[in-house]
């Protein structure tokens, strides 16, 4: 049960950074390459999502 708050806690923490650079870059580039933005922005966050979750649970394994 702790671990999943813990996960939310860094889900929550990830989230609005990637939002706004996701709604600025969808602004900022042509409107042919909006789509990719968005899709390289959740991309990466779910890649920086869970490349946390596994660093976490090594340093875990390493503690014991």
């Amino acid at each position: 049960m702790g671990a999943v708050k813990l996960h939310k806690m860094k889900y929550f923490i990830l989230l609005p950074p990637f939002l706004v650079l996701g709604i600025i870059l969808a602004y900022n580039l042509p409107y042919d390459k909006r789509s990719f933005a968005l899709l390289l922005t959740t991309l990466v966050f779910w890649i920086t999502y869970y490349i946390w979750i596994y660093i976490e649970k090594l340093m875990q394994k390493k503690k014991e």
